[in-house]
């Protein structure tokens, strides 16, 4: 099985997301096995980073950050996604949303971002992009599913700097890829 991994400025626009997905059907029409890992669209790690940094100074403006993260993203599943999976998808996404801003205001709140925090924010930002684009692959033709990499990649729990307990994230892959053939 091939891992391709995509970084955030190859996913940072739709049309670039587009190009991922021809080469991707390439790969599928092939025959080839394949996992895909997406970063963050372009940018969109730096602008958690700029909410949650906001957000511990007590600056009300971390809202309207939020705001424009989750309008890009919506943005790119009306872009990427036809209408009869649209409203499912933003449905999902908005409650998504929803966590990502009361964390936020957690940390307005507390005025601080703790390690953990953080990397619980930062991790909207490859979980929205993944979630997206595996369903713009489907779309494609191409049969595919969206894992949670919380699933599978497990760590030793060092916040802010988490080392991977390979062993067990290897198992977990093996395992869910013995579970789910069809992906």
């Amino acid at each position: 099985m091939k891992v391709l991994k995509f970084g955030g400025s190859s996913v940072a626009t739709p049309e670039r997301i587009q190009n991922i997905i021809e080469i991707l059907k390439s790969y599928y029409q092939r025959g080839d096995r394949f996992a895909v890992v997406f970063s963050a669209f372009g940018g969109v790690t730096d602008a958690l980073i700029e909410m949650s940094r906001r957000a511990s100074k007590g600056e009300e403006c971390y809202q309207s950050l939020f705001h424009e993260f989750s309008e890009r993203h919506q943005e790119a599943v009306r872009k990427l996604i036809k209408p009869p999976l649209q409203k499912s998808i933003l449905a999902e996404l908005q409650a998504n949303h929803e966590v990502l801003k009361n964390l936020l205001y957690g940390i307005y709140l507390v005025r601080e971002a703790s390690p953990r925090t953080m990397d619980y924010v930062l991790s909207f930002g490859e979980r929205n992009s993944a979630f997206i684009i595996a369903h713009a692959v489907q779309q494609a033709g191409i049969q595919a599913g969206y894992l949670d990499a919380r699933k599978i990649i497990k760590t030793d729990k060092s916040f802010g700097s988490a080392k991977v307990n390979f062993e067990l994230t290897n198992e977990k892959i093996r395992q869910y890829f013995e579970e789910h053939p069809e992906v």
